[in-house]
């Protein structure tokens, strides 16, 4: 493999990409001429792409999923007898769709699957659907950015400085050494005890450097910041050739994937796990730290009790190398082995990626979990668990589970999940928007 393909991709190699999609070349063909991989080529139009909300020349500006068939009149007040059309679909005025109470925005599924971005669509001028579509220049220019920032050191936001803060300084003030703190609290923290010492040195917390009798002794270190693990040996005898050692020897054993889906960066996250019959759920957490995987283990252990719980779950819990998860020997105290898949290697548990490709058909990758609760992740895995999958022999996640690990068990009393009937299956944003609406939350 030559050099090239490790390489950044260059404004020209941008150019050449932009062409092939507006020429509607596959992700292969424009990897090949410029030297890279297909999977560059695919990562690089899904993170750059331009959102345009542009309506197509000359079309209603109706984005409505019952645009076709609507028969609502007359939604602007006092146009009754001024207004000329017969149905609101087909005014031209922005504003029906804002005053409209059933209004449902509609979503091209096309952009679900390559290219992701309509540049090639020969329906592009036409439709009046947001666009998604890969600029070069905003691509090297967003790029460009990102690599700058990433060079700056810290990535917190404010939110994330003022929990800190709140949850180290009193207890800094109080005499306690930094290193005590997170000796004591090792659950507590997603950053590292060096960029704590950073955000000391440079005043962005209460606590200050007199409060660190030490610190106004020793030179300023450089040092990069790394993630903060509560046991940086935890991959000990847990790596993915022992998970292989150790199925050899148990080919009976099921097995759990966990892993975490991230919305905003610095908001909400959620623990997905997922079942061998592709039976997943979602706990909604307020940090992406060990703490919160541990808690949810511990709530579920008691709530359902011992005997149902290693029933229901697996004894074997195969995970990514996130710091959430960096404290094994918490999890496996509920009688759950741990173990590690390697680094950037994803497709090792396949079954947990592959459903979160029907998560992000819901909530698209950026969308903030923030202002979500757990009673719409309940809501969605139940939707995407009563889908009937191929590879299930034409059954749904819903049924296998129920019936090989929660036999006479009520799934919606253990986890919110319940069956949705085949016709109504939503998987797409409207979902999330019919839930915030009816929550009045959007």
């Amino acid at each position: 493999m030559s050099n090239r393909e490790f390489s950044r991709l260059t404004y020209d190699d941008r150019l050449e990409i932009e062409k092939g999609l507006k020429e509607q070349e596959s992700f292969r063909t424009i990897a090949e001429r410029i030297g890279k991989s297909p999977t560059t080529i695919s990562r690089e139009v899904r993170k750059y792409f331009v959102i345009n909300e542009n309506y197509g020349y000359g079309r209603i500006p109706n984005r409505c999923v019952h645009r076709f068939d609507c028969e609502k009149q007359f939604l602007c007040p006092g146009m009754q007898y001024l207004c000329k059309k017969n149905r609101c679909s087909r005014c031209r005025k922005e504003s029906c769709n804002a005053r409209c109470n059933e209004y449902e925005e509609d979503h091209c599924l096309k952009l679900l699957k390559p290219p992701y971005v309509c540049n090639g669509c020969e329906s592009k001028n036409k439709c009046p659907l947001v666009k998604k579509i890969y600029s070069a220049k905003e691509a090297n220019i967003k790029a460009e950015k990102i690599r700058v920032e990433s060079r700056r050191g810290m990535s917190l936001t404010d939110e994330e400085i003022k929990e800190f803060d709140e949850q180290v300084s009193p207890r800094m003030k109080s005499g306690q050494s930094l290193h005590h703190i997170y000796a004591t609290s090792p659950d507590q923290f997603s950053i590292c005890e060096k960029t704590a010492y950073k955000l000391i040195h440079n005043g962005l917390i209460s606590a200050s450097p007199f409060d660190c009798p030490r610190m106004l002794r020793m030179r300023p270190r450089k040092a990069k910041s790394t993630e903060h693990k509560v046991d940086h040996e935890c991959r000990k005898n847990r790596t993915y050739q022992d998970f292989l050692a150790y199925m050899k020897e148990h080919p009976d054993e099921s097995v759990l994937e966990g892993d975490s889906v991230i919305g905003a960066k610095g908001g909400k996250c959620i623990l997905t796990l997922t079942w061998p019959d592709n039976f997943q759920i979602g706990f909604l957490r307020d940090h992406n730290n060990s703490a919160t995987v541990i808690e949810i283990f511990d709530r579920l252990y008691h709530s359902i009790g011992a005997e149902k719980f290693l029933r229901v779950f697996p004894s074997v819990l195969l995970v990514d190398n996130g710091s959430e998860f960096s404290n094994p020997k918490e999890i496996e105290k509920f009688g759950i082995k741990v173990f590690y898949c390697d680094p950037n290697a994803p497709y090792q548990k396949g079954s947990c990626e592959n459903t979160h490709e029907l998560l992000r058909r819901i909530c698209p990758k950026g969308t903030s979990f923030n202002n979500l609760d757990q009673g719409f992740f309940d809501l969605a895995y139940s939707h995407i668990n009563s889908m009937a999958r191929k590879k299930l022999n034409d059954h749904c996640p819903y049924d296998l589970f129920s019936l090989l690990f929660a036999s006479g068990i009520n799934v919606e009393s253990i986890f919110g999940i319940k069956k949705i009937q085949p016709e109504a299956v939503n998987l797409t944003p409207n979902l999330l928007n019919r839930y915030l609406k009816e929550k009045g939350l959007k």
